[in-house]
């Protein structure tokens, strides 16, 4: 049996199940034996990426271009959101409650910012990368106070709603999901600005599997979008489809990094 998870993006339970079916429709169309593990955060996701058993999982792109896991990815979600072009990208959208005075992210500056994991990019690094544009006369200090780790971007909206931070940032495609499964805490929060676009988080499996497996498990991925049932839960997760991914793409995400290096800006402060 091989391990299953989408937990990065299961902001809530009707996410989740819509995942739990996805897994057993491409189980069918690949012919592979997945089996949904439960992750519960805050259990680290690399856990799961250590895996020789790992059949699919969501991984952040981040950590894949540096290497942590001998993975292999299998294919990456293209989001039915407009902003992503029909490409298989996703961006930070940097979310303010909504019945709050802040017009732009300068006016959160002096306030309480909130973050995920240090290593995440939607959660992080492209936070981070965003507010470089804010430094050109050198290092500073943004934010009076930093919250964190939340661990998930979940977690993060939460921590705005709740008054324990002032703005954070938000996985888009997370956002997406929360607009649909839970439209409440959704509701409550107000995008003012959105970081620069990076390679969508990929489905991997273990790179021990198989290769003809893996090549079933990534045609399967492929195929959902033109498949009459898989096409019917992709749109239950807010997806139009799912393109090929490779290592190399993610690349991207580590420039973001050098670029704060550069700037002096290794954390958001």
């Amino acid at each position: 049996m091989l391990v299953a998870n989408a937990r990065m993006y299961s902001p809530a339970a009707g996410a989740a199940k819509a995942w739990r079916d996805f897994f057993a429709w491409l189980a069918r169309a690949a012919d592979a034996p997945l089996d949904v593990l439960e992750h519960a955060p805050p259990a680290p996701l690399a856990e799961l990426w250590a895996r020789r058993d790992l059949g699919a999982c969501f991984m952040c792109g981040w950590p894949l271009a540096k290497r942590i896991a001998k993975v292999r990815p299998l294919a990456a979600p293209v989001m039915n959101d407009p902003h992503a072009q029909g490409r298989a990208i996703y961006w930070t959208d940097f979310v303010v409650r909504f019945n709050s005075d802040f017009g732009k992210l300068e006016d959160c500056f002096g306030r309480r910012i909130a973050y995920t994991i240090k290593t995440s990019h939607s959660g992080y690094n492209a936070p981070r990368h965003h507010l470089l544009r804010f430094l050109e006369g050198g290092p500073r200090r943004l934010f009076s106070e930093v919250v964190g780790p939340v661990v998930t971007p979940r977690a993060a909206a939460l921590a705005v709603l709740d008054g324990r931070a002032d703005v954070a940032p938000l996985d888009a495609y997370v956002h997406a999901l929360l607009r649909r499964y839970d439209p409440n805490l959704a509701l409550g929060l107000r995008v003012i600005d959105r970081s620069a676009f990076a390679p969508m988080p990929p489905l991997v499996a273990s790179a021990a599997l198989d290769a003809r497996l893996l090549t079933r498990l990534t045609d399967g991925l492929i195929g959902a979008a033109v498949d009459h049932e898989g096409r019917a839960i992709l749109a239950r997760l807010e997806l139009k489809s799912f393109a090929p991914a490779s290592i190399a793409s993610y690349d991207e995400t580590l420039a973001f990094e050098k670029e704060a290096i550069e700037k002096s800006y290794p954390e958001i402060v």
